[in-house]
């Protein structure tokens, strides 16, 4: 996992909200090279849409460390994605020295087999082995029928539950990385549950909006999006519909990311969630991806 910041030479601050921290960025995801500065270079991280920076549709843009870019020279494209939180590649199908971890949301090059761990292609042109359980594949994953789609996304949300809120965040935690300011925001939370079952949604939560098809009634893995209290076109937080009442949402800096009852979060029943609603000064507005 890598950060993208909006100053460069600063690094995360773990634990407090960092108006740096723009975004995170996951093994192999591509990005496209703009400058550099001494150590560090301007990118935009092309899988990730953004409009708010510039009033236009764009990769999002910030600095990292140039040492953590290479040439895209893959041999062949990603076929599959991490499914488990993190997965570990080892060095050798017997599973005798593990190299290093991948997070949920990364997208990999694997040549399946009949035994347990399949060949992974690395971004460096080296190989390694991995779980055919830590994956799944893309092509796979594109023709799931909606029912069985939504329930992907709720499995990778739930599997975020208890994961610190980290403002800028689209990574799993890691006890590894405690210290390196882990986590998911309330719209990183959705772009990693969603990218995880295989479809891909803007980085954060105005612009996840501004491509979802509004809709009146809520499903399982639709998204509740919240305004800002005194500008009700201005969406600064978005959540996932669990269905049964619940949702699924990264809340703030200082929490965990967590599940709670619709009325208890809101203050509105059910009956009353519908787009327009006021909760706490904010303006409701409901949207989804799927069918």
């Amino acid at each position: 996992v890598e950060h993208l910041r909006a100053t460069p030479g600063t690094s995360p601050r773990p634990g407090t909200h960092d108006p740096d921290q723009e975004t995170q960025l996951l093994y192999g995801e591509r990005v496209r090279l703009i400058n550099t500065q001494d150590a560090w270079a301007y990118v935009e991280a092309v899988e990730q849409p953004e409009y708010t920076h510039t009033n236009r549709w764009q990769g999002y843009p910030g600095w990292l460390p140039l040492f953590s870019l290479q040439p895209l020279q893959r041999p062949q494209p990603p076929n599959a994605v991490i499914t488990s939180k993190w997965a570990t590649v080892w060095t050798d199908p017997q599973t005798t020295r593990p190299w290093f971890q991948l997070p949920m949301g990364a997208r990999v090059t694997v040549i399946p087999g009949d035994e347990p761990l399949w060949s992974v292609q690395l971004v460096s042109g080296a190989s390694g082995w991995i779980a055919h359980s830590d994956v799944s594949f893309l092509k796979e994953l594109r023709h799931l029928p909606p029912e069985i789609r939504r329930r992907a996304i709720l499995h990778a949300a739930y599997a975020l539950l208890g994961d610190p809120y980290v403002w800028g965040g689209r990574a799993p935690a890691s006890a590894s990385a405690s210290r390196q300011a882990i986590g998911v925001d309330c719209s990183g939370l959705v772009n990693l549950s969603y990218r995880t079952a295989g479809l891909e949604v803007p980085r954060d939560a105005h612009e996840q909006y501004l491509r979802a098809r509004q809709i009146a009634r809520l499903q399982p893995a639709d998204l509740i999006f919240l305004s800002d209290p005194d500008d009700p076109k201005k969406i600064t937080h978005v959540m996932l519909y669990a269905g049964d009442g619940w949702l699924i949402e990264g809340p703030g800096t200082g929490l965990s990311v967590r599940r709670i009852d619709v009325a208890q979060r809101l203050g509105l029943p059910m009956e009353q969630l519908r787009p327009g609603a006021q909760a706490d000064r904010r303006t409701v507005y409901l949207g989804s991806y799927l069918p």
